[in-house]
């Protein structure tokens, strides 16, 4: 084998050596200056959009909170309304209840003076019969004639004393 022939080392050794610095230089100055454009562009644009990401990152957390707090405000709102419209329906209710009330009133008033009128008409309409009834029992149980008048006036009388009641 041709390499392992140590008179060839020398020739070997100084090819060696110049084919290395030839294909060193071409590399340094031809290839690896694109590459490290590359590698350069590449970190920029990884960086730019880590940044990019950090910054929509940071508008997405700000939306969210411009949403949540925008999401109480309108429960709050909401919760107003509901506390006003419940406020309001309450006040026309109690005015409801105090209107019918005072209607139940005037109507018992009315119906109270319609049965006086009433009793008294129908208290009117009895007495004679009354007076003639009774004349009749204290005349059977006594066998005594009694006026008339007096007896109206006893049983006036006492329809008087029983309306106060």
């Amino acid at each position: 084998m041709p390499q392992l022939d140590p008179t060839w080392f020398a020739s070997q050794l100084f090819w060696l050596a110049i084919t290395f610095a030839v294909l060193y230089t071409v590399l340094a100055r031809a290839v690896l200056p694109p590459l490290q454009n590359i590698v350069a562009r590449r970190e920029g644009t990884i960086e730019g959009d880590i940044a990019t990401a950090e910054a929509m990152k940071e508008q997405a957390e700000a939306a969210r909170q411009d949403y949540e707090r925008t999401l109480a405000e309108a429960r709050d709102r909401a919760q107003q309304l509901v506390n006003d419209a419940v406020a309001s329906q309450k006040v026309i209710a109690d005015q409801a209840g105090r209107d019918m009330d005072k209607q139940v009133a005037s109507q018992l008033e009315e119906a109270g003076s319609r049965i006086t009128t009433k009793k008294k008409e129908l208290i009117a309409a009895l007495t004679p019969a009354t007076e003639e009834l009774t004349s009749l029992i204290v005349e059977k149980l006594t066998h005594r004639n009694t006026a008339k008048d007096k007896i109206g006036s006893v049983i006036t009388q006492l329809f008087k004393a029983n309306n106060g009641r």
